[in-house]
C-alpha cells in the first residue's frame, strides 16, 4: 500500500472540534504536582538522565467533551513556540486520555495536524514515519479513558512513543521528526488555539 495513502485513510471527528480549551498554565515557580481533571500533572520527569520541567498543561476539547490532558515538557520554560520548537536537549509531551477514542482515528488526525503545519518537503520527509506511527495506533483499536501516551525526544536517538509505560517499537529518527510533530500543538496552525497558549504556560488560557 501507498505509504502515504496508509497514513491519510483514516479521521478522527473529534479532533475537528472547536478551539474551545479549559487549561491549567503553570507558574514559573511551581515545584509541585498539578491536578487538572482528576490526572496528576508532575512539574518535572526524567528523560534520558535529565531532567524536564513543565512548561505547561492543558486540555483539549471536543465541544462540551474533554478527550485529553496535554503536558509539554522542556529542558527550560519558555512562552515562545519557536523557542520550544527549536529548543535543544530533550523534550516529552504527555496525552492523558479522558474519553475513550478509535486507536486509528487518533493516529490519523495527528497526521492530518502535522500536514496542515508543514511544508509539502516537510511533509513527504515525514511519511515513511508517519506510515509507520498510523500503523501502531490502528493496531491499538480504541484508546481507552486514563491511557497515556508519551512522545519522547532524546536528540541523535530520535522519537520514542510509550503507551502506558509500554514501548512501541524503534525511535522515529527522521531528523526533526518530533518537532515537527508538536507543531501539531504548537504550530502556526494548532489543533486548538487556546491548548497552544495553555502549553505555553499563558495563565490568560486558564479557564
Amino acid at each position: 500500500m501507498n505509504p502515504l495513502h496508509a497514513v491519510r485513510r483514516l479521521a478522527l471527528p473529534f479532533a475537528l472540534a472547536l478551539p474551545a480549551t479549559a487549561a491549567q498554565a503553570l507558574p514559573a515557580t511551581a515545584a509541585q504536582a498539578l491536578q487538572i481533571h482528576g490526572v496528576a500533572v508532575p512539574a518535572t520527569v526524567s528523560l534520558g538522565g535529565h531532567q524536564l520541567l513543565l512548561n505547561g498543561v492543558g486540555t483539549r476539547y471536543f465541544l462540551v467533551f474533554k478527550v485529553y490532558v496535554a503536558e509539554l515538557y522542556l529542558p527550560q520554560r519558555t512562552a515562545q513556540a519557536s523557542a520550544a520548537l527549536h529548543m535543544p536537549g530533550p523534550k516529552m509531551l504527555r496525552l492523558v486520555m479522558l474519553r475513550d477514542v478509535s486507536g486509528s482515528e487518533l493516529g490519523t488526525k495527528l497526521t492530518h495536524d502535522i500536514q496542515a503545519n508543514l511544508s509539502t518537503d516537510e511533509f513527504n520527509g515525514m511519511i515513511d514515519g508517519l506510515a509507520r506511527m498510523g500503523q501502531l495506533f490502528a493496531q491499538h483499536k480504541e484508546l481507552h479513558s486514563g491511557d497515556v501516551i508519551e512522545l519522547a525526544d532524546l536528540p541523535g536517538q530520535g522519537m520514542t512513543v510509550a503507551i502506558d509505560g509500554q514501548s512501541t517499537g524503534a525511535p522515529y529518527s527522521e531528523p526533526g521528526f518530533f518537532d515537527n510533530m508538536l507543531k501539531v500543538w504548537l504550530g502556526d496552525h494548532p489543533a486548538a488555539q487556546r491548548l497552544k497558549q495553555a502549553l505555553l504556560g499563558d495563565a490568560k488560557a486558564s479557564d
